[in-house]
């Protein structure tokens, strides 16, 4: 049991550093990374991310998908401790996308005690995130989104709940893009006869791709009352066959707690036409290891290339004929033709 809830006290508060202030905020699983993708960046996705994944980072990121993608993410924490993630993004159309999001954390079996320390049964808790919203372009490269989200927390037959938002910005020129996103504005969590401020937290990054199969990202991260911590990826892609593709992962975050491990995270994945497969892996010190597993599977019509990555001109002649019906073969004579136009060219008068 002590080991249990050490393991959730310094793994729900390992970004803030050894020395900061006390935590306080509500929901603070909400600070950790979400999806194997992310946290084998090290989290530092705000800028580079760009599938269902960046509904969790930087929801702006979802109007680059330009097919429905599915994602269901497991993470296996420490002493049973589960994260369980969704997300679905539905293009509707040239511009917009709709998306939704779930972000759930199980304790697990715990034992619970009474106020003068005997043992009186067991207990669990949940704790929940359920958003939604719409992004898309908004001319010269810039891209926007915004999702109204639902918290919750139920524990030993207590519930409590709040309302919040998420809003980022993301902006792409030529190989680089840029990405700032704020989450979890809103309330209060009211617990019992306690209430707890919402964990704000502000990201702001940019990521560079070089030559389509590399791609380095940066990233800064203030997460509620959490002292600031910095984030490095990077991310190298191998094909493997027509539309297979393997992925190398690697990140370092910063302000680690010197019981959770030195900050470094790894992982993989594989993609084959539109289903994706990822891993990742963080050491936790004294703690043990976490492992993070998650699919994703792209479906339907694609959208149009030019829309999704709209940079604000207008389309080339060549782009347009592209969408343009195919012009019909005239098979007409010339006797047919000169009958044809002289028949056009006649004028009647109704009285």
């Amino acid at each position: 049991m002590v080991k249990k809830a050490a393991a959730i006290f310094i793994l729900l508060l390992s970004a803030q550093p050894a020395g900061a202030g006390g935590g306080g905020d509500a929901l603070p699983f909400l600070k950790l990374d979400t999806g194997a993708r992310g946290a084998a960046l090290a989290g530092a996705y705000c800028a580079s991310g760009d599938d269902a994944l960046s509904v969790f980072y930087n929801p702006a990121g979802t109007a680059l998908v330009n097919k429905k993608e599915i994602l269901l993410g497991h993470n296996e924490w420490l002493e049973g401790i589960r994260n369980e993630t969704a997300a679905y993004v539905h293009p509707l159309g040239p511009g917009l996308t709709l998306f939704a999001g779930i972000n759930a954390l199980f304790s697990g079996s715990m034992a619970k005690y009474d106020p003068v320390g005997d043992d009186i049964g067991t207990f669990s808790s949940m704790e929940g995130s359920y958003s939604a919203g719409l992004s898309g372009p908004l001319g010269n490269g810039f891209y926007g989104g915004a999702a109204l989200k639902a918290l919750s927390q139920h524990a030993a037959g207590r519930k409590a709940m709040a309302w919040a938002g998420d809003a980022g910005i993301l902006k792409e020129s030529g190989d680089w893009k840029f990405g700032i996103s704020g989450a979890n504005f809103g309330g209060r969590l009211k617990f019992a006869t306690s209430s707890f401020p919402l964990p704000l937290i502000l990201r702001a990054g940019v990521s560079r791709g070089f030559h389509e199969d590399f791609t380095v990202s940066a990233e800064g991260v203030k997460a509620g009352r959490s002292a600031g911590t910095a984030a490095l990826g990077a991310e190298g892609r191998l094909q493997a066959g027509p539309k297979e593709y393997f992925f190398l992962r690697a990140g370092y975050k910063t302000g680690r707690s010197r019981f959770a491990g030195p900050g470094f995270t790894a992982g993989v994945g594989l993609t084959s036409a539109d289903f994706r497969l990822d891993y990742a892996f963080a050491p936790y010190g004294d703690l043990g290891d976490a492992h993070r597993i998650t699919v994703a599977l792209g479906f339907g019509a694609a959208r149009p290339e030019k829309i999704t990555r709209y940079s604000g001109l207008p389309p080339s002649r060549e782009k347009l004929r592209e969408y343009e019906p195919p012009k019909k073969t005239d098979t007409r004579t010339k006797a047919q033709k000169k009958k044809d136009n002289k028949k056009a060219s006649e004028v009647y008068f109704m009285w």
